[in-house]
């Protein structure tokens, strides 16, 4: 099987589209290829899907880059669209690592600038938003507003309780045991998957919904080959699924 290029995304994105199933969001034809292309060492490749999703066309004429199949996204669905993808890269990096991430980021920001979104300036003769802040296509960088105030992540406070909530509605009465097994190094570890990985990341739903980020752990981990992790995260996805249906 030949490598993923971005001339074969479009096939791609669309053979995942007519096979979710319904009680899946709609979200996860981009989420999904998104985490696993990254998590595959295919972090370039976040760009050119960026792209197709929204339908959107670089500047260039790239051979490499094939016209989308369908008509731009609007404004307000681009912007979605690429803070979803922002989300995903946010918590991924929690799994995979940071240099495929970074990467993919690089990617993902080289496409915009191509496709002349998100501009650092934008067009002053540009008809004036009336969304609420920031605009649909405003400017190229604004801190996310859940990280622009003070961040404790000592256990007990907020932030820690979160993930620790998250944590034992995943493992439920096997999370003592599991950590139980890191031994002398438990307390610096519990701290660090309750306050910075679940806490911070992957328990915010602030852009991405508790089925979407359950899509991107789950994926993470399966495409590193971990079976203990992915099985406990796929009983996970299962009860997030139910809960929803």
């Amino acid at each position: 099987m030949p490598p993923p290029s971005a001339q074969t995304l479009p096939a791609l994105l669309s053979k995942i589209r007519t096979t979710l199933p319904a009680s899946i969001p709609k979200s996860a034809a981009y989420i999904l290829p998104a985490c696993t292309l990254t998590a595959l060492g295919h972090p370039n490749l976040l760009g050119p899907l960026f792209l197709h999703a929204t339908g959107h066309q670089a500047s260039s004429n790239d051979a490499s880059n094939p016209p989308p199949p369908r008509p731009a996204a609007t404004p307000a669905e681009t912007r979605a669209i690429s803070l979803q993808l922002r989300d995903v890269l946010l918590k991924e990096w929690t799994l995979i690592g940071i240099p495929l991430v970074i990467t993919a980021a690089a990617s993902l920001g080289a496409a915009e600038r191509e496709a002349g979104l998100f501009p650092a300036t934008p067009d002053p003769n540009a008809p004036a938003s009336s969304s609420s802040t920031p605009p649909a296509l405003g400017a190229a960088s604004v801190l996310s507003a859940r990280y622009a105030s003070g961040l404790d992540v000592a256990p007990g406070t907020d932030v820690s309780t979160r993930g620790a909530a998250h944590l034992h509605r995943l493992y439920r009465h096997h999370l003592p045991a599991i950590m139980a097994t890191w031994g002398s190094h438990e307390a610096d570890f519990r701290w660090l998957e309750e306050s910075v990985i679940y806490g911070l990341f992957l328990a915010d739903h602030a852009v991405l919904s508790d089925l979407e980020t359950s899509l991107v752990t789950v994926t993470g981990i399966m495409c590193q080959g971990l079976k203990g992790p992915t099985l406990w995260h796929l009983r996970g996805l299962r009860s997030v699924v139910w809960a929803g249906a």
